[in-house]
């Protein structure tokens, strides 16, 4: 942003912090100098552009249109200045991936690698978070792109399934419903689960199949970490939804086991989401090929039947 102008910086801190001591402190400004920028930038479109509130500043109208084409323009400014940096540096470069919780270990495992020895002077990032975090993430040109869920709305953003990720009902290799061939939803009326936030899609459907058979939902533990919740299900009565290719996996083969559940079987799409028209460098383009590579060709087909016991690692 340091092309931007001095100004439209400063009012761009303020929306962030929406109180003027912070962003001033934030900026390494005096307040007064502060006020007195905001009120240049305010005579010069000849509006109010914040307004007084309880606890520091809300923008008006105008000031949130303005806002709304400042954060295209920064979209488009930083775009350009990673576009010239990438021309400048060739194979170096920086590369921010995110991903859902779901997919991050294959792809920290299988794509990063190879990425990391195809260019050995780049730097890679990668967050882990909920789809609709990452949307929101891509969306701000603060990620080059995503690799998760597909299942919620992206919104105006360009996606490209490449695969369906099954998710199976998991319990302890102890639990007393480990045993059975077949497992009827009822079955889970004692127990309680192990689950991420409400807003999660996952949990939603499966909550909303557990009512449709009468089961009141009744979450006693949540993460955002998925290897935690597992790790609750290892150890208690709880039951979760996971993966089914973590089954296999070795800290979980021997701990945990799928049930099969018609009702609670799930195949959600997973695959690419990027920013329509935002700047991908060569080094994003090739993180995005082993991406493709690795989740698109060898692509999990739904399952209808998932597997009652780990599969064979």
């Amino acid at each position: 942003m340091s092309i931007l102008s001095r100004e439209a910086d400063y009012f761009l801190t303020i929306c962030e912090t929406r109180n003027l001591a912070r962003a001033a402190e934030q900026l390494d400004l005096s307040q007064p100098a502060l006020s007195r920028s905001i009120q240049r930038l305010e005579a010069h479109f000849g509006t109010k552009l914040f307004v007084r509130a309880p606890r520091g500043v809300e923008l008006t109208p105008m000031g949130q249109a303005l806002r709304a084409r400042l954060d295209q323009a920064k979209l488009v400014i930083d775009d350009a200045e990673r576009e010239v940096a990438q021309l400048a540096f060739g194979k170096a470069g920086h590369v921010r991936i995110g991903a859902g919780h779901i997919v991050a270990r294959r792809l920290a495992r299988h794509v990063l690698p190879r990425l990391a020895h195809d260019r050995p002077a780049a730097r890679i990032s990668l967050h882990v978070d909920f789809n609709a975090a990452l949307f929101d993430l891509v969306d701000q040109g603060r990620l080059d792109f995503a690799l998760c869920g597909l299942n919620e709305p992206a919104h105006d953003l360009q996606v490209k399934a490449l695969t369906h990720t099954p998710l199976v009902v998991v319990v302890r290799k102890a639990h007393p419903l480990a045993d059975l061939s077949e497992v009827r939803i009822d079955a889970l009326r004692p127990y309680r689960s192990a689950a991420p936030g409400a807003a999660v899609t996952g949990r939603r459907l499966a909550e909303e199949r557990l009512a449709a058979h009468g089961l009141t939902p009744s979450t006693a533990i949540e993460s955002n970490d998925l290897a935690a919740i597992l790790e609750v299900v290892a150890t208690t009565d709880m039951f979760s939804l996971a993966p089914l290719d973590w089954l296999s996996e070795p800290e979980w083969a021997q701990r945990v086991v799928g049930l099969s559940i018609k009702e609670l079987q799930f195949a959600p799409p997973t695959g690419l989401v990027t920013r329509p028209g935002g700047f991908i460098s060569p080094l994003a383009q090739r993180a995005m090929e082993l991406v493709e590579q690795q989740f698109g060709s060898a692509a999990v087909a739904p399952s209808k039947k998932p597997a009652r016991r780990p599969m064979a690692g």
